[in-house]
């Protein structure tokens, strides 16, 4: 039993874009795209953390990495890896 193989014919009509959309005058300025509002990312939120850390550590805050982990109760192994992804 052999398999032959098929050839479909599908129609197919490239959409063409608005008139607003190919000539925009110089200086022209789009409207913001919409930004839902909810949850913001977990990497955003450990990029502003590990951000913020560093800036306490190199303001003097607080003494160095070890002392961020206890204030933070986390491992000192997991304010390397959140410092980590700032770098």
């Amino acid at each position: 039993m052999s398999v032959t193989p098929e050839t479909r014919i599908c129609p197919f009509q490239p959409r063409r874009r608005q008139a607003s959309q190919m000539h925009r005058p110089p200086g022209a300025v789009s409207a913001p795209p919409c930004v839902p509002l909810g949850r913001v990312p977990r990497v955003a939120r450990l990029l502003a953390l590990a951000l913020r850390c560093e800036q306490l550590v190199a303001a003097g805050v607080i003494a160095n990495y070890a002392a961020l982990a206890d204030l933070g109760h986390v491992s000192r192994a997991r304010v390397t890896q959140i410092i980590e992804k700032a770098s």
